[in-house]
């Protein structure tokens, strides 16, 4: 008897230090669980924003704006470009391809290419290498033609040269339908003349005078 009493002392002392832990930490593992499940949730919630989530597919890359596309495509155009000829008395009409972005900058451009020298062996450049085209603005049938002041100094042309290089810029440019005249201007003011021998105070039509045919 004196055994099972043993016996039976032992296991109750047992069961009171079980029931101590048990009082001490009453939700048990419980803790361990919820805060292994917060931590997965945290981690799933980092994972969503930063788009990293396996179960999730992944984001499509963010392609940039083609700023070529925003501002548009250049187009390609033909016009008559008018040069002097050899002897240096006539005009000579050639076809050129010219690059515009806008409707308004096919007269630029058009100018820009009479101000280009030609390709053409009997044909001669019309200004000096200094000269500089500042804009062309056509309004109620007249282009605004605005040239830098370079193109007065040395100009060495007489009153022939004076006369093609108007001709050149102003026949090129009525080879627009909506074009009917043309006006210079030299740093954005109005001027009488060139170089003294052509009168510029006013708008130049058409010069078929020095057309070659």
């Amino acid at each position: 008897m004196s055994n099972l009493r043993k016996i039976l002392i032992f296991l109750m002392t047992v069961v009171m230090l079980i029931c101590s832990g048990c009082e001490n930490d009453p939700k048990g593992s419980g803790m361990t669980d919820k805060s292994n499940t917060e931590k997965a949730e945290t981690l799933d919630g980092d994972l969503e924003q930063s788009g990293k989530d396996p179960k999730l597919p992944p984001k499509p890359p963010q392609l940039k704006s083609d700023k070529k596309d925003e501002m548009g495509q250049m187009k390609k155009m033909k016009v008559k470009v008018y040069y002097p000829d050899e002897s240096g008395l006539r005009l000579i009409g050639v076809n050129r391809e010219i690059e515009i972005s806008d409707s308004d900058g096919k007269y630029k451009a058009a100018v820009e290419a009479v101000m280009t020298p030609p390709k053409e062996k009997n044909l001669t450049k019309v200004v000096s290498n200094n000269s500089s085209l500042i804009s062309v603005d056509v309004k109620d049938g007249t282009a605004l033609v605005n040239l830098s002041k370079n193109i007065k100094i040395g100009f060495v042309g007489g009153s022939t040269g004076e006369e093609l290089l108007i001709g050149s810029v102003v026949n090129t440019l009525t080879e627009f339908k909506e074009v009917n005249a043309v006006k210079f201007l030299i740093d954005g003011q109005e001027v009488e003349t060139l170089s003294g021998h052509m009168d510029l105070s006013a708008p130049i039509k058409r010069m078929e005078n020095l057309m070659k045919h």
